[in-house]
Order: C-alpha cells, then sequence, then structure tokens
C-alpha cells in the first residue's frame, strides 16, 4: 500500500487486494467484479479527458445507478473532476437554477431522459451526452490515466446540491481528503470488510448516497445498487435485498417506517443483515422500538447524524434495550467520529455546560470546501472557531440545537432557523416561499411544517394573492419549479398574511394555526 493522498489511488490500492471479488451485484443475477469496474473506470476517464474534462471541471451525471453510472462516478475522481449525480425528476426550472450553479464542462447520462430535462439543458447550454457504444469504450486504454497522480486531497471530490434559503439550491463541494477520513470511520465504526454487501436504496442525487458508493467500494465491500422502480415497491425492495444477500442497510428512517407500516419486514426478513444504520431525519421512539424488536440481537442497529456539509455523517449511536425504557422522543445522535470535534455555543458564541441546549458547531477533516461557487452563503455557515485564538480554525454552523449529557451522548432538540427534514430530505422553507413569490398571481407567501404524529409531517404554506386563484393552480405551478417532496400539502389563500410587532411576515402565527387546528 503506498501513500493514498486521492481517491482514485484508494480505489485502486482496493481493486489490487482482491481483483476478481464482486464489486457491483445486479439485480439480474449478475455481478461486477472490481478488476471489471476499474478498467471501465479508466475507459471512461481517458474518454471524458478526450471530451475536454479536466482537473477541477464538474462532470455532472443523470444516473440511473448502472455499472457505468458508478464507472463515470470513479472516472471523475481519477481525472480530478468533481461529479455531481442529478434528479431527472427535479422540475426543470431547479434543474436549471443547479446547471447554472455548478457550470458543468460535460452532463452524461446512462438512460433516456424526459423531454423537458433535454430542453433544459439546451436553454442551460451545457454539453449533453449519452453513453458510447460499448465497440468506442473498447478501443479506449485501460490503463490509468496519467492525472490521478496529480489529484491532492484538497481537491472537490462531489458536489451534492441542498435546498437553500435564498430560493436557489447550494452545491455543497468535498474534497478528496474529507472523504478519505470518512471511509476510514465508516470502515472501522461498521466493521465493514470484502465479504460484506451494502444496500444501495438511497438516490444517488441525496446525501445518503455517499455512505452507500464510499462505505461499499472503498473497503473492498460489495455495494447493491437498488433502482427507483425497485425501492419503489416495497414488497419488491424486501425481496431484492433478501435475494442479493445484503448485510448492511442504510436509509431514512421514513423508508423502514413506510416498510413497517405496509408490512412487509418480518422476524424472517433479510437473514444476513448484520446492521441496520438509519439517519437523515429523526426516528421516534415508538416506532424505532418495533424495529428493534424484530432485528436485535441478530443485528446492529445504529442511529447516526451528519449534515451535508460534513461528509454525510460524523456520529453514531448503537441502540440497546436501555434506549426504550421510555418511549417518547428520539434516540441520541450519539458521539461524534474520532478525529472529529465540535463546540455546542449560545447565542452570543460562548459554550454552553454540560445539559444545556446550544447550536452544534463542528470541527474536523470532513468538513466541506463551502458550498460552489457560493461564497456569501459560505461566509455565513463556515467560519472560524473563536475559541481558537493561535490559529484559524474552519469550523461549520449546523442550525441544529443539541445538548450533550453527562455521558457525552449528543441529544437533538430543533433548529435556531427554518429548516426542516421532511421524508429524510433537507428542506429551507424560504425556497419554498421563494418559489410561490415567483408566480405572478403571489404578492407575499409563508410556509410552515405540520407535525401530524411523532413520525410523520406535511408543509402548509399560506399566501396573500395580487388576483384571485386556487389552491389546486397553485400546486400544480409549483410543479414546475420544486421537486415532488416540496410541494405543500395545503396552500391557503388569505387576504392579508399577519406581522409581528416589527412588520415582518409572522412565521409563528402561522405555526400555531396549523398546530391547534
Amino acid at each position: 500500500m503506498g501513500y493514498l493522498y486521492n481517491l482514485g489511488l484508494a480505489f485502486e490500492d482496493v481493486v489490487a487486494s482482491d481483483p476478481e471479488r464482486p464489486a457491483l451485484i445486479l439485480a439480474t443475477g449478475r455481478s461486477t467484479s472490481f478488476a471489471a469496474l476499474d478498467r471501465l473506470t479508466n475507459q471512461f476517464a481517458h474518454w471524458l479527458g478526450s471530451l475536454g474534462l479536466g482537473h477541477r471541471d464538474v462532470l455532472a451525471l443523470f444516473n440511473a445507478k448502472s455499472v457505468e453510472g458508478h464507472a463515470l462516478m470513479l472516472a471523475a475522481l481519477k481525472i480530478g473532476a468533481a461529479y455531481v449525480n442529478l434528479d431527472d425528476q427535479n422540475p426543470p426550472q431547479r434543474l436549471a437554477m443547479i446547471l447554472a450553479s455548478c457550470q458543468p464542462r460535460l452532463v452524461v447520462s446512462d438512460h433516456p431522459l424526459p423531454a423537458a430535462i433535454l430542453r433544459c439543458c439546451r436553454e442551460a447550454s451545457v454539453h449533453l451526452l449519452m453513453l458510447p457504444e460499448d465497440a468506442v469504450v473498447n478501443r479506449l486504454p485501460a490503463a490509468r490515466p496519467p492525472s490521478t497522480d496529480l489529484v491532492t486531497g484538497s481537491d472537490p471530490a462531489y458536489l451534492m446540491f441542498t435546498s437553500g434559503s435564498t430560493g436557489t439550491p447550494k452545491g455543497v463541494a468535498v474534497a478528496h481528503a474529507s472523504v478519505l477520513n470518512f471511509i476510514r470511520w465508516a470502515r472501522t465504526e461498521f466493521g465493514i470488510a470484502g465479504g460484506d454487501r451494502l444496500s444501495g436504496a438511497n438516490p444517488l442525487h441525496f446525501d445518503n448516497s455517499v455512505f452507500d458508493f464510499y462505505a461499499s467500494l472503498f473497503s473492498g465491500a460489495a455495494l447493491v445498487p437498488l433502482g427507483r422502480e425497485i425501492v419503489s415497491v416495497p414488497a419488491e425492495l424486501v425481496r431484492q435485498v433478501g435475494e442479493r444477500g445484503c448485510t448492511l442497510w442504510f436509509s431514512v428512517p421514513s423508508l423502514l417506517i413506510y416498510l413497517m407500516t405496509m408490512r412487509q419486514l418480518s422476524a424472517d426478513s433479510w437473514p444476513t443483515m448484520r446492521c441496520l444504520v438509519f439517519g437523515g431525519e429523526g426516528y421516534p421512539k415508538a416506532e424505532l422500538k418495533r424495529l428493534f424488536d424484530l432485528f436485535h440481537p441478530r443485528a446492529r442497529l445504529v442511529n447516526v447524524y451528519g449534515p451535508t456539509e460534513c461528509t454525510c455523517i460524523c456520529s453514531a449511536h448503537t441502540l440497546s434495550a436501555t434506549d426504550f425504557e421510555q418511549l417518547h422522543g428520539l434516540p441520541p445522535l450519539g458521539r461524534l467520529a474520532p478525529n472529529f470535534s465540535s463546540l455546542i455555543i449560545d447565542d452570543e458564541e460562548r459554550p454552553v455546560s454540560a445539559g444545556e441546549v446550544g447550536e452544534l458547531c463542528l470541527l474536523g477533516p470532513q468538513l466541506a470546501l463551502g458550498y460552489y461557487r457560493n461564497a456569501d452563503n459560505t461566509r455565513q455557515r463556515f467560519g472560524c472557531n473563536p475559541h481558537c485564538t493561535g490559529f484559524a480554525e474552519r469550523f461549520y454552523r449546523t442550525g441544529d440545537l443539541v445538548r450533550q449529557d453527562e455521558n457525552g451522548l449528543l441529544w437533538f432538540v430543533g433548529r435556531s432557523d427554518n429548516q426542516i427534514k421532511h421524508l429524510g430530505y433537507r428542506i429551507e422553507l424560504e425556497e419554498i416561499e421563494a418559489a410561490l413569490e415567483s408566480l405572478p398571481q403571489i404578492r407575499q407567501a409563508v410556509s410552515v411544517y405540520h407535525r401530524l404524529r411523532q413520525q410523520h409531517g406535511r408543509i402548509v404554506a399560506f399566501v396573500s394573492c395580487h388576483s384571485p386563484v386556487d389552491e389546486a393552480t397553485l400546486r400544480q405551478a409549483l410543479r414546475d419549479r420544486l421537486p415532488a417532496y416540496m410541494i405543500p400539502a395545503q396552500i391557503e389563500v388569505l387576504a392579508e398574511l399577519p406581522k409581528n410587532a416589527n412588520g415582518k411576515l409572522d412565521r409563528r402565527q402561522m405555526q400555531q394555526r396549523v398546530d391547534g387546528s
């Protein structure tokens, strides 16, 4: 093993350890070995390089979890380009904002795209390509591209877009060095080795997929890609995970709760599963107890936490029977990964005492580089630790309000802003409001989150209008601007939106209105 300072070299080190071990376990019963995946990766790297993709460029992908789609991600890493996986179900207007933000040198799709997406790419003047024919690929060199040796740990590995409070999605840029640190932690924390098979149920444009991709392929384990057509059918999803022998699962709690609600999981499900990991939103303990009773002790259940800006996840808590001595609330976030640290601060940036509530600020090598081509938002969220006077120590303000107990466990309390987690997606309510206010009929808009039960909620919007409009018309117009998970379940039209004493929109009054309804 040489000095592995970038992800391309790290992957080649895994390949060399056991070239014929399965890397991708496909739905057809076929598998692709690490050697075959690396060969295809190198061929795609030469192809992309011939098209002008180079160091620190951006490669955008419409990726349906094919072998080729995964090879393109690896190829970008070897070239030193940052890849970004795009959602082909994104409304064209939102996709146009993402393309304008990341300005990709190339866009490649491994599957046919809807006409609206093709039109959006044309209007954005991006170079969109489909995969080359097999005959073309087979003529390309299979050796490592020379550029791999020039990629450094500070180069961006990928961009992951999240909801933005200004109405424009933000692209989080994560460096090779941050991902390498994440891989080392994930491999150790979850005991991932060559015999493991990790489920790939998370969409590739969603942050949880970072765990699927890197914790598997960069630990010598197999990845089991599960496409949208499988994940959307509960019985088929459960069957495929079992038949393909998955040993480690990672998803948002919402998906596991859905499978339990649909009665698709039983004590006999997933006989090879040794670890169930969940994160991205809270998992109410009353619901979690049902899953725990099915799988404990034959499988370890782990609640994890981490913002996109800190390379997917950075803390873990393994559940035990003592966590269910009382069933209200959420399980703890756990303890931070080694080689990571935190501050919990009050409104004056002073550290709070144990047991007190404050904003969690994270420090360490998994911090993202910042928001791509977005210096203002980067300055707002990434700053210097005010309590480190010897040098400039970067930290990230999560906006999460937490407390730390006497045992060092972190517990989630709430948010300091208007960000919510809905169906596992991180949503800034201001982005919904900006989309509504972009409609010609709307004068002002405010949105809130109404929790119906511990594990379910809905987005409710209130608007005042220039001209008469009905809820159905507004919801239809939003489909061109927002993904389905961000469209409010209810839109109420009011003559005027309430203001507080300072003349600002009174979100608290709107929250009380829906919570009391």
